[in-house]
């Protein structure tokens, strides 16, 4: 499954991108409940982006522990949805990636239109669209006012992507 998605993955990638930026997955350790992933995101043969399942037990830790503090509601999916994505925004901020978010975020992505994938409120998917081919120069020109307020992960892809482009713009970072 993973060398379908990977591929699929390579093929959107800007025309500028190809054969520069790859997605490389490693197996890890096994542990009780499976065998554990490393995601990193490679560009020009350095690695600019990890993605561990190490952090995983993090967010479902955050998870459980809210759910204790306000156990006062009933946790629909779509409230279990918005408190996973309060936390994977917060985990972007911080700098630490999982491959849960990875992983789901590139099954939503794979699915989505261009438009849809830009203005997504997971930043993986925002990620991937800034990536995109079908992401053109017009639109990434037309992106940068909004691209400050993103995690500095996104801005340097989003800086990455510009170059590679060969668009110079004054960027505040």
């Amino acid at each position: 499954m993973w060398t379908k998605d990977k591929k699929l993955l390579e093929e959107r990638l800007a025309s500028s991108l190809q054969g520069k930026l790859e997605y490389k997955m490693e197996g890890g350790r096994k542990t009780s409940s499976g065998l554990t992933y490393k995601v990193d995101i490679i560009y020009n043969d350095e690695c600019i982006l990890s993605f561990s399942e190490g952090l995983d037990y993090l967010c479902g830790r955050y998870e459980s522990d809210l759910r204790q503090k306000i156990s006062n509601i009933q946790w629909t999916k779509e409230e279990s949805h918005m408190l996973f994505l309060k936390y994977q925004g917060e985990m972007w901020f911080r700098e630490e990636y999982t491959t849960s978010i990875f992983f789901k975020g590139m099954k939503e992505y794979l699915s989505l239109p261009i438009d849809k994938a830009l203005a997504h409120e997971q930043y993986m998917i925002r990620f991937f669209a800034i990536l995109d081919r079908r992401c053109g120069k017009r639109r990434l020109k037309n992106m940068i006012s909004e691209i400050k307020n993103y995690p500095n992960a996104l801005q340097m892809v989003y800086k990455l992507r510009l170059k590679s482009e060969g668009i110079l713009i004054k960027t505040e970072n």
